[in-house]
């Protein structure tokens, strides 16, 4: 377990910046898992003009794995992952220093929460669900023995939803207010750079769980999904392979580790004309 892993805070809080809005989130949590292996091995391929090719609208079920809800309480969900013959899977491969990964997130994508929870001998797993209404989960698992993740979703909760809130406006750049200090992350395409209140790189920045960064996707219009992991080490960037496809709007969620606290810093992409990216 990395020193971050140890040190990780429990704390939540939601800030709005003057360049956007984002979001810092501590977290005790053993890591984030690949979105499997590839021709460039960071979990994702590309089409002919550099757009990233796999996206994912998640379902309930993927290449004969199902994701079987156990129950389901106000505060809890439970749920087990068969496989292709219908037997229960109850050993994973661990990625990232997890066996699972759980995105939940509100269909407004409001909310995001990144999880990680603990598989009993059973195979089965408990989800918290953050409040009332509606949520979207992803689970990401890899079985024992499959090279590339199970990538299955469903929705809990009741179709009563609070009021839908608005996607975030676009901002190429964020000030996020951390423990350690205010910070200011900069996005150009899948590059981001992080600069502290003197515009420097910040003295603090530390792997998180096996990866110097994180990158959670969704498309507004689908939940379509993807997770991906940085290229490179220059100090206060993270560069992630590839472009978004251009028919969609997106929502960025940008992970990283800054001197002991996970933080989460949250970007609204709009849809680019496919004229503007030939």
């Amino acid at each position: 377990m990395s020193p971050v892993a140890t040190r990780l805070g429990a704390f939540a809080l939601v800030l709005v910046g003057a360049f956007g809005t984002a979001y810092a989130v501590g977290e005790k949590l053993p890591g984030h898992s690949h979105t499997g292996n590839t021709d460039d091995g960071h979990g994702h391929s590309h089409d002919s003009d550099g757009a990233i090719s796999t996206l994912r609208v998640p379902t309930p079920s993927m290449d004969g794995y199902e994701l079987v809800t156990d129950a389901i309480t106000a505060d809890q969900v439970t749920f087990h992952l068969t496989d292709p013959s219908s037997q229960r899977v109850t050993e994973f491969t661990e990625v990232h220093e997890a066996d699972g990964h759980v995105m939940v997130l509100r269909p407004d994508l409001s909310g995001f929460q990144h999880l990680h929870p603990a598989f009993d001998t059973e195979g089965s797993f408990a989800v918290p669900i953050p409040g009332e209404g509606r949520w979207h989960m992803v689970v990401e698992t890899t079985p024992k023995g499959r090279v590339d993740p199970v990538i299955v979703s469903t929705f809990v909760g009741t179709d009563t939803v609070p009021t839908q809130a608005p996607l975030p406006p676009a901002a190429d750049e964020v000030q996020v207010a951390t423990p350690a200090g205010d910070l200011v992350v900069r996005r150009d395409g899948l590059n981001f750079w992080v600069t502290d209140s003197t515009g420097a790189a910040p003295d603090g920045l530390e792997p998180y769980l096996g990866a110097d960064a994180h990158l959670v996707v969704f498309r507004v219009s689908d939940l379509a999904y993807l997770h991906l992991h940085p290229m490179g080490e220059v100090p206060g960037m993270f560069m992630f392979q590839g472009n978004l496809p251009p028919a969609g709007t997106y929502r960025l969620f940008l992970q990283f580790a800054y001197r002991g606290e996970v933080v989460s810093v949250g970007f609204t992409v709009p849809a680019v004309p496919a004229e503007e990216t030939a």
